[in-house]
């Protein structure tokens, strides 16, 4: 139970500093309780001092969470050169549907990215942790559209958690690709009133962390 609770802040930390400016992906090590490294890909907009200042008052801010610098790595990229980063960076979630029929229950997830639109569909059970698996496959299903690979994405595991008073979504899938190397990827995201929503976010929360190839 604790191993857990600390995936779910290191996931949550690193999160939150995948959203400064200048960042593409983040990656926080816990130990003992303790940030022991913050492993950093970021663009090169932004100086590495810029970042580290960032990520410090950002983790005292939102966490009450003091780190030294020398803990922060920071790996910078040209951004242009990363077309997978930056198309993930864009999708944006049109609608979610979930509707329960007599004998089993049709979801559909309507993502878009740059003005195109992008369905993905799945038939599931009644039971609520086969339609939250369904979620998940309908938004690896709109996303396979549109990232237009020959990727293989398969939904380990889903479900839900409380932390900090609030419940949240926690997702995970694997990415085979053609050279038949195997990823996984976690997601997670709060469920203010609306668990599909949250599933959904987690998803793409989980293939944001993708960098590049797998």
């Amino acid at each position: 139970m604790e191993q857990d609770t600390t995936v779910l802040i290191s996931n949550k930390y690193s999160e939150y500093i995948s959203k400064l400016p200048g960042v593409i992906n983040a990656n926080v090590v816990f130990f003992g309780g303790e940030v022991e490294e913050i492993h950093v890909l970021a663009d090169t907009s932004r100086s590495p001092k810029q970042i580290v200042r960032d990520i410090q008052s950002l983790l005292m801010a939102q966490f009450q969470k003091e780190v030294d610098h020398r803990v922060i790595s920071i790996a910078q990229i040209d951004s242009e050169l990363n077309p997978t980063v930056k198309q993930a960076a864009r999708y944006v979630i049109d609608s979610v549907t979930v509707a329960k029929k007599r004998e089993q229950t049709e979801v559909e997830v309507t993502l878009s990215m740059n003005g195109k639109m992008y369905f993905g569909k799945q038939t599931s059970l009644k039971d609520n942790y086969d339609v939250w698996r369904g979620l998940v496959q309908a938004t690896l299903n709109a996303i396979v559209l549109a990232d237009g690979t020959t990727n293989k994405y398969t939904v380990l595991d889903v479900r839900f958690t409380e932390i900090a008073g609030e419940r949240m979504a926690i997702v995970c899938v694997s990415l085979s690709s053609i050279n038949n190397t195997a990823c996984r990827f976690s997601g997670t995201a709060f469920s203010p009133g609306d668990d599909s929503l949250a599933i959904v976010k987690a998803t793409l929360s989980a293939l944001n962390r993708k960098i590049g190839s797998c």
